[in-house]
């Protein structure tokens, strides 16, 4: 098998070698981005393109910074709680699988989520995934340091193109509430094309001043309320309450969420250094 270079130089014995990106990577000391001031030390970059189904999903995600979540959720008590458990994570041919299990009728609902060993404050996040063909199932990619500090987008899989009683269909851009004493801020975006039929990337470029969300590299809105401020890692699940008003569900078959690559721009510095390359 062959191997892949990231942001650390890591070996990812299911990845085959991209040189564009090994390239970029040695030729760069720092990374600038588009409308954002300052500039990132470190960019890494995540294949699984390559990937093989029975490829070993754990190993492969340790080798790449990320760790598979194991423990129960309950948002509220009026739905159901559930439980993020590596076995949901799972490589497959060219893409990381994240499931969600057909939900059984009684107990937690058995759901999935990977995040960074990295903690960072401020960055650029791409993600390339596409998005399940199961209604009732939420798709996070996000930011979380703490309750009071999260930047979001959220995909309900229920509402991609047709709204509910209580949720308008589209994609979701967020920045949780600072505090209890303020609201946190939503924009909801119309889906410029069908989420589950293909890989598209999901961008969110979060610093100090705003985040802004793109679709496959297209500028989609910016939030300047609410900013987060701490540190923390990113993170990507899927889930699902039963929630009629939010996830809806649970779902009544496997629900898979596919993600083919994830590049991050992260260790923020006011000034560019070194060689630069614009990303």
């Amino acid at each position: 098998m062959k191997s892949l270079a990231v942001s650390t130089l890591l070996s990812l014995p299911f990845l085959a070698l991209a040189s564009d990106h090994f390239v970029r990577q040695m030729r760069c000391d720092s990374y600038v981005v588009s409308n954002m001031t300052g500039a990132f030390r470190t960019r890494q970059f995540i294949d699984f393109s390559t990937a093989k189904a029975g490829d070993n999903t754990q190993v492969a995600l340790r080798a790449a910074g990320l760790t598979a979540s194991d423990w129960p959720v309950k948002i509220h008590d009026d739905f159901l709680q559930h439980m993020f458990r590596p076995i949901n994570v799972e490589l497959t041919n060219a893409a990381l699988n994240l499931k969600v299990q057909a939900y059984s009728g009684s107990g937690d609902v058995q759901a999935a989520e990977i995040a960074t060993d990295a903690v960072f404050l401020y960055g650029s996040v791409r993600t390339v995934m596409k998005s399940s063909t199961t209604p009732g199932v939420c798709e996070g990619n996000f930011l979380y340091a703490n309750k009071y500090n999260e930047v979001d987008y959220e995909t309900l899989t229920s509402t991609i193109d047709v709204s509910s009683r209580c949720v308008p269909q589209g994609i979701w851009a967020t920045h949780q509430a600072l505090s209890d004493a303020v609201n946190k801020t939503s924009v909801i975006i119309p889906f410029p094309f069908d989420p589950r039929t293909d890989f598209h990337e999901y961008r969110i470029d979060w610093s100090a001043d705003a985040s802004r969300f793109y679709l496959d590299g297209a500028f989609q809105t910016s939030i300047s309320e609410n900013v987060p401020e701490i540190a923390g890692p990113w993170m990507w699940n899927v889930w699902s309450n039963g929630d009629p008003c939010w996830s809806a569900g649970p779902p009544t078959a496997d629900s898979i969420t596919q993600i083919r690559s994830i590049e991050i721009f992260r260790d923020f510095i006011s000034q560019p250094t070194g060689n630069v390359c614009n990303v």
